[in-house]
């Protein structure tokens, strides 16, 4: 049985009200071939392929549905809803059960994970409600504890540290006390073996870092024995692509204890400042107690236990580094704290000779995150 997942919206243009729906298509592979063979509709859309799951006969998806009218505030509503996957010559996928809404009013789901008889899931608008959510009742899932900590998270990894249940989140905390908001990248390690009562018990903050594993999970890698987790960094990089005296583009090893999220080495991967928009996204893989990590237009293998570079292979080696730049003109611009902006037109000449270039990856995925050791 394989299913896919298709977000539709509606508007009515007499009441002036809108809507979204998740539309679920089944496909028996029994036979070897995918044939469709039964549908289903549940009120909201997904985040992700972690909103939806298959537990022995049945469908359980998470959704957040934004209600908007011309009327009214914008509400939402998110839950997850259990659909049972037709016998038979029946055809529909019937909801059988749902959880009441989940978070706060204005919040959606930001991040889910579906585990055996539980579920994972966090809201965000400000803070980051981590919800627990008891699945063994399939008729009537129910949350059972809630923790709100700063910040918000987009990824939910179910671990086990000295046999006991721990869910490890990647995400990010803002700060909008300053003139200028910041970001940090964030590490949380939730303690999930009261599930009425879960706690955080370790974090991990880094100012003005990102990672781009917040939305592409294939770029995580989880070592379950040795309880490390290797995940791509980027800091000190402008809006320009500048790289300042600080930066850093590579991964970082983090050991994962019960209290502690700690970093133990770095794996540097920084480009030219000048080059152009082809690249490879962040990906590590393990073989023999060696780390083998591509990023941009390097690859790295690297010790697991002592963190020292075995070799380096950079792909573009031989090539002209000429810059490649496709736009006719960069702005950049100085805040003077509430008097007005000040733009500076550069000129693509000027623009290549300072390096001012704009920067971007991109990256389809191609396969799961798997752990590998």
């Amino acid at each position: 049985f394989i299913a896919t997942v298709n977000n539709g919206y509606s508007y009515d243009f007499v009441t002036g009200e809108s809507s979204s729906s998740s539309y679920i298509l089944g496909f028996n592979t029994s036979t070897g071939v995918a044939l469709p063979f039964c549908v289903g509709s549940v009120p909201g859309a997904i985040t992700n392929e972690y909103s939806i799951n298959k537990f022995n006969d049945y469908i359980q998806i998470a959704t957040s549905e934004w209600n908007w009218s011309v009327n009214t505030n914008t509400t939402t509503s998110n839950k997850i809803f259990v659909l049972r996957i037709p016998e038979g010559d029946a055809r529909i996928m019937d909801v059988v059960g749902e959880t009441e809404h989940l978070g706060k009013d204005g919040e959606s789901i930001y991040a889910v994970r579906f585990f055996e008889d539980i579920a994972y899931v966090v809201t965000y608008q400000q803070v980051d409600p981590f919800i627990i959510v008891d699945m063994s009742n399939l008729t009537d899932p129910k949350a059972v504890g809630e923790l709100e900590v700063p910040g918000f998270s987009t990824y939910l990894h179910p671990i086990e540290i000295d046999g006991n249940p721990y869910v490890l989140s990647i995400g990010e905390e803002w700060n909008f006390t300053s003139p200028w908001s910041s970001s940090s990248s964030k590490l949380t390690l939730f303690d999930v073996s009261n599930p009425s009562a879960p706690l955080m018990a370790a974090e991990f903050l880094e100012s003005n870092s990102y990672t781009h594993a917040m939305y592409d999970f294939q770029a995580i890698r989880w070592l379950p024995e040795s309880k490390l987790l290797i995940l791509p960094k980027s800091n000190g990089y402008n809006y320009y692509g500048n790289h300042g005296a600080d930066s850093f583009q590579g991964f970082v090893v983090y050991e994962i204890g019960v209290n502690e999220v700690k970093p133990l080495y770095n794996l540097t991967h920084n480009d030219t400042n000048c080059w152009y928009e082809a690249s490879i996204a962040g990906r590590s893989f393990v073989f023999d107690s060696n780390i083998t990590t591509i990023f941009g237009h390097t690859v790295i293998s690297t010790d697991l236990k002592s963190g020292e570079k075995s070799w380096e292979f950079d792909l573009d080696d031989g090539l002209n580094y000429t810059c490649s730049y496709d736009y006719s003109y960069n702005y950049r611009y100085n805040y003077n704290y509430g008097n007005e902006y000040e733009y500076d037109h550069i000129h693509e000449e000027d623009a290549l000779d300072s390096a001012n270039v704009n920067i971007y990856n991109y990256d389809d995925a191609i396969s799961p995150s798997d752990d590998v050791n």
